[in-house]
């Protein structure tokens, strides 16, 4: 298991906050372990997801990934 903070570009509200939510919490194997504006941490089992696949989750529903770590 991975843990991992997602900087995210776009976020300005509650709204945003569930879009990115829902955007990550639909990907097996990914949990949500908090989510703000401008950021989310994940821990995510590489068995199953990986970072790029939670990356890619957010570009979808249209914000940005600015940085991970």
């Amino acid at each position: 298991m991975t843990t991992q903070t997602l900087e995210i570009g776009g976020m300005t509200c509650g709204h945003c906050l569930r879009t990115v939510q829902q955007a990550l919490t639909s990907l097996d194997g990914l949990t949500l372990n908090e989510v703000r504006i401008g950021r989310a941490q994940v821990t995510f089992d590489e068995t199953k997801v990986s970072a790029d696949a939670a990356a890619e989750a957010v570009k979808d529903a249209g914000y940005e990934v600015l940085a991970t770590h």
